[in-house]
């Protein structure tokens, strides 16, 4: 999947249609974790995407939303979120590193002296469900 940050439409940056990691460095990002994830989130973050400087935390979709209306940072976001926008206050951005759109790959896997009959029906509707989107 693609990564793409939503941001508020009153930040300057919205005007772009792609954003390089770096030109956000200084703004908070927002994440959505639950309590016991906190930590493993941000460190996720920090390490693997890179995003430096402050980091908001928000328990649920919809309240990580508010802080992006709100202009309190930008949230990352990926082409597989499910939950349609419709909201003028925020503008989607492609995320960008090195001139190359930032994705992620997903991987479904399990020992294969465990296949069976539903394991591999599940792995069917997954993919279905990934090629789809």
């Amino acid at each position: 999947s693609y990564s793409f940050i939503e941001i508020s439409s009153r930040n300057p940056l919205a005007t772009l249609n792609k954003i390089d990691i770096s030109d956000i460095k200084n703004i908070p990002c927002i994440l959505i974790s639950s309590k016991e994830q906190l930590e493993s989130d941000k460190e996720y973050y920090q390490r693997v995407m890179g995003f430096g400087g402050e980091f908001i935390f928000a328990e649920n979709l919809d309240e990580g939303r508010l802080f992006v209306a709100g202009n309190k940072g930008f949230m990352p976001v990926e082409d597989i979120t499910f939950t349609t926008r419709k909201d003028i206050s925020i503008k989607r951005i492609a995320l960008y590193r090195d001139e190359k759109q930032i994705k992620k790959d997903y991987f479904a896997f399990w020992k294969k002296s465990r296949t069976n009959v539903y394991i591999e029906e599940f792995a069917e509707i997954l993919k279905k469900s990934f090629d789809d989107i």
